[in-house]
């Protein structure tokens, strides 16, 4: 698809992240994977894209709650639910 107009690397750029998170829909999906196969520049930024992802997920797996917050946070939706039932 590379050899292809550029709004077909450029609808693939804008969609990226639909793809990396796996919502979109099957056939998209192919066309997709078919245009990343033939164009290095869309897999490079895919590249980059997925890298970042991983990244900020291995962060948010780091750091952990403080204990303090944590029951504050069960507090409160223990409140809300008492709010809710009552």
């Amino acid at each position: 698809m590379h050899n292809q107009d550029h709004a077909d690397c450029s609808e693939v750029l804008h969609r990226i992240y639909e793809y990396l998170d796996g919502e979109m829909q099957p056939s998209d999906v192919a066309r997709v994977a078919q245009h990343l196969e033939a164009c290095g520049p869309c897999l490079d930024e895919h590249d980059l894209d997925r890298a970042v992802k991983a990244a900020v997920r291995r962060s948010e797996e780091q750091q952990a709650c403080p204990d303090q917050l944590r029951v504050q946070i069960m507090q409160r939706i223990t409140m809300v639910r008492l709010e809710l039932d009552g």
